[in-house]
């Protein structure tokens, strides 16, 4: 049997895209052909494949953007989540436990209740918002270099989430005519996502994983201590803030669709870790398409879990998620 944490770094890329790639294939042909209109799969193959069969409007309009759009969403979470675990060199850090998808979320409810008829502005303002709580949590977490340390970190991401989180409920309550939008935002949910949705979270994502697979270099070294990365050629004191920049990036195109979905950084590149090894050109990739298919299995139990009545994806991702945290937690920390 093949410990895929053994491998070296190019097998382990392949092995973890394979791997990676049929899962998500495996998670979209399910999510495309259940619901409350079923589609046998070889239906959904024949339409998609062949020009001269048209698609269902249910799979052309309704699931295969929804369906895209949660790869994408649980893609960029991965991918932020396994950044940040490299910034932090702690395995706890998560967009959503460091408050960066918290501070994306206050500036995109911002953006729902001033431009409601530009949908296009949430991608910016949420990335403003990820921008200043990942600046307040490097400020709190590496201000001091003497007080500094991962620990810290994770810590002052935690407390700059509840501020956010915080500031989201205000804006619930003092514009409780939308209270239902607002809702759905806070617990996460995929539905109702049609094309224009794909574009919003595609452009900035897209731009976001580019330069993450980029950076892998980087990121390996970020894992040592400040001194080795020097020795090595990467300024810590700098490579840090802007590898969280680059997070926060991808953090805020998914949150910019799909509101509050937690956990799925802290998940994914854990997992996939142990798999295909700590080096980021192997693990970013596995990430991408494990978290992709994540994300569309999750919403998929979401829709059919409760149906007619649709659960919202990012609660039942924090069922999952939670247990997790603490797992990784009573392993980790002494």
């Amino acid at each position: 049997m093949i410990r895929l944490g053994t491998l070296r770094a190019r097998d382990a890329l392949w092995v973890g895209v394979a791997v990676g790639s049929l899962a998500l294939l495996a998670a979209a042909g399910l999510a495309v052909s259940v619901g409350a209109v079923a589609i046998a799969p070889a239906d959904v193959a024949r339409a998609l494949f062949s020009p001269s069969v048209p698609l269902p409007p249910v799979l052309a309009e309704v699931r295969l953007p929804r369906v895209v759009c949660a790869a994408w969403v649980g893609s960029a979470l991965a991918c932020s989540g396994a950044i940040l675990q490299a910034a932090a060199r702690n395995p706890l850090a998560d967009p959503g436990i460091m408050g960066v998808s918290a501070g994306a979320a206050v500036t995109a409810l911002v953006a729902i209740l001033f431009f409601p008829e530009s949908p296009w502005m949430l991608p910016p303002f949420a990335f403003a918002g990820a921008t200043v709580a990942t600046a307040a949590v490097l400020a709190l977490g590496l201000g001091a270099p003497s007080r500094s340390g991962p620990l810290r970190l994770v810590l002052s991401g935690v407390g700059v989430q509840a501020v956010c989180i915080a500031i989201a409920a205000l804006l619930s309550f003092l514009y409780a005519d939308r209270a239902p939008s607002f809702a759905a935002f806070m617990v996460g949910s995929l539905n109702g996502l049609g094309w224009n949705d794909v574009a919003l979270v595609a452009v900035p994502g897209s731009l976001g994983l580019i330069l993450a697979m980029g950076a892998g270099r980087v990121l390996d070294v970020l894992l040592l201590d400040d001194a080795t990365a020097g020795g090595l050629g990467v300024t810590a004191r700098t490579a840090r803030p802007l590898a969280a920049l680059l997070a926060a990036l991808l953090a805020a195109s998914a949150v910019s669709v799909a509101g509050l979905v937690g956990f799925l950084g802290l998940v994914v590149p854990n997992a996939v870790r142990t798999m295909v090894g700590p080096e980021h050109r192997a693990l970013l990739p596995a990430c991408a398409l494990g978290g992709a298919a994540l994300a569309v299995l999750a919403d998929t139990a979401a829709r059919m879990l409760a149906a007619p009545i649709e659960l919202p994806v990012g609660a039942l991702l924090a069922l999952v998620g939670g247990p997790f945290f603490l797992v990784v937690l009573w392993r980790k920390l002494p």
